[in-house]
């Protein structure tokens, strides 16, 4: 196999594809994450300095343990960033809980309409599910093609 180029690019395109199908994320990672995204923007509508500042950084802390669940789960950690063609979603989500947040904050501070907030974080909520399994089948579709 040392010298044969087509075992060699059979074993590599394996390994891809075993590690694909090792990137599994558990069912609940996307629904706790929605969550986690979805109090931080109830915080930041809500509530005072302190109260964002507790939001904020119980969202960091939140992610941190997905990261760690996911790592001790898989033997890996992809970052979304460094992803390739997957990290657009990444990118969509990071957009969108800045999007969220912002908003929740401009309705809380300025407007009486609480129920706006709430409705922002449901949203968010669910996009964050859809768009997190995108994420994952995007990125398992890539390893596989090799791209």
């Amino acid at each position: 196999m040392e010298n044969d180029p087509a075992a060699q690019l059979a074993a590599i395109s394996e390994a891809r594809s075993t590690l694909a199908d090792r990137l599994v994320t558990p069912w609940w990672y996307h629904p706790v994450f929605g969550l986690a995204v979805a109090g931080f923007v109830v915080g930041y509508g809500f509530g005072n300095t302190v109260v964002r500042f507790a939001s904020a950084a119980a969202f960091i802390l939140v992610c941190i343990g997905l990261a760690q669940v996911y790592k001790r789960l898989t033997g890996v950690w992809v970052s979304g960033l460094d992803a390739g063609r997957a990290s657009r979603w990444a990118k969509a989500t990071g957009a969108l809980i800045g999007i969220a947040a912002i908003s929740s904050w401009s309705i809380g501070s300025y407007t009486d309409l609480d129920w706006l907030i709430w409705c922002i974080a449901a949203l968010a909520f669910a996009v964050i599910v859809v768009v997190g399994r995108r994420f994952d089948a995007a990125l398992r579709a890539q390893l596989r093609a090799g791209a």
